[in-house]
């Protein structure tokens, strides 16, 4: 059975009750579409060889992000190093909802390439082997995080051009409101309340 990754950090400003109604929501909708689900965490990061290069770097950029905007962007960083861990692999946010892409879809995409995401945004999907992801992780620590004092997407960095957007419209990724947490509008589209994608 093929795997998808997701990684959690424990951030104070986020509530836990809300992070925890996302992964479960996440969990279930790529368990029906015929994935095995696993969460990685700090521990496996740093079961990275290159964790504590990266974490070095990383800590440089605190004086540049305000404490909220640091945690997220360590965290979107250091899921690498716990991927590079795990063998390499797939990874989402876990508040994606998977409406329809399955492994059979995701072989195809392999065979293309060794190292795939969805860009001009932070990467919530995206593929890597191993090497490719110690390649990325490599990568983050020669380049820079910012260009004219905005924050790069990895994809930037990477130099990559335009990989997985073909897969968007079989996943659902909410965007945070005022009016509605992200859990809920996972479960509405999960439900199929929800505005396609």
């Amino acid at each position: 059975m093929k795997t998808i990754y997701a990684y959690y950090e424990s951030l104070q400003e986020f509530p836990q009750s809300e992070e925890f109604a996302c992964s479960n929501a996440w969990k279930g909708s790529w368990e029906k579409q015929g994935w095995q689900c696993t969460m990685l965490n700090g521990t496996h990061a740093k079961n990275s060889s290159l964790y504590f290069k990266l974490v070095k770097k990383m800590m440089g950029l605190s004086s540049d992000l305000g404490t909220s905007s640091f945690s997220k962007t360590f965290a979107r960083y250091t899921r690498w190093c716990a991927l590079h861990a795990a063998g390499g692999g797939w990874m989402s946010d876990y508040d994606l909802v998977n409406v329809g892409f399955t492994p059979e879809i995701a072989d195809q995409h392999e065979a293309a390439s060794s190292i795939l995401m969805i860009s001009g945004e932070p990467a919530y999907l995206f593929y890597a082997t191993q090497q490719h992801c110690a390649s990325a992780i490599s990568r983050f620590l020669s380049g820079e995080f910012f260009e004219n004092g905005q924050k790069k997407d990895e994809a930037d960095i990477l130099g990559l051009p335009e990989g997985l957007e073909i897969v968007v419209p079989l996943v659902f990724h909410p965007k945070k409101t005022k009016e509605t947490s992200k859990s809920l509008q996972m479960l509405d589209r999960l439900n199929g309340m929800g505005n396609s994608p």
